[in-house]
């Protein structure tokens, strides 16, 4: 895969309020092992959406893996001004991270109209990457059910792969990561 779309929980839905809280620095390490990985295997362009979460946190990892490795981030939004509504401390986390992104547009050069914008985003993303990583679990419903359920249409006619971090995955690699601390 040379594109890959990230996307997984938003900070509230993994009870995350703050991006220095211990949960999100463990969350960031996992994946950049995954990315770091995709990246030896080819990998060029990791895409995000810029939601808050799991994306952002993905778009951090990326701008300091571009320090030592050939990897670009793009960030394509459903609407212009998605953030607007944001509070200013995650506004200012998303200016941030998207002034060290390598490609920035919209699907709609219009302000928010309605929920179609979202699902129609997510068929772009599907149409123009080769596969997605979700960090998401059935047992923990969220938001990132529904490009999920997507995905996993998609996939039944088309060739797209999708790799997914589950809360279990999750919790080994920080299991793992402790043990290895301790030696």
């Amino acid at each position: 895969m040379k594109t890959i779309y990230i996307t997984g929980y938003k900070p509230f839905e993994l009870g995350i309020y703050k991006n220095n809280q211990p949960e999100v620095r463990f969350i960031k390490r996992f994946l950049q092992e995954r990315i770091k990985a995709y990246i030896e295997e080819g990998l060029e362009w990791v895409i995000i959406q810029g939601n808050l979460g799991t994306e952002l946190w993905a778009g951090e990892v990326v701008i300091r893996l571009k320090k030592h490795y050939p990897i670009k981030l793009g960030i394509i939004t459903p609407f212009l001004n998605h953030f607007e509504k944001w509070n200013e401390e995650n506004q200012l986390y998303y200016q941030k991270i998207i002034s060290k992104a390598d490609y920035i547009n919209s699907v709609y050069h219009e302000p928010y109209k309605g929920g179609y914008m979202f699902s129609q985003t997510n068929q772009f993303i599907i149409d123009n990457t080769e596969g997605a990583l979700i960090f998401y679990d059935e047992e923990h419903e969220g938001s990132p059910k529904y490009f999920k359920r997507t995905v996993v249409d998609f996939m039944t006619e088309n060739n797209y792969t999708m790799d997914s971090i589950s809360l279990f995955d999750l919790s080994e690699f920080v299991s793992e990561y402790m043990r290895e601390q301790e030696n």
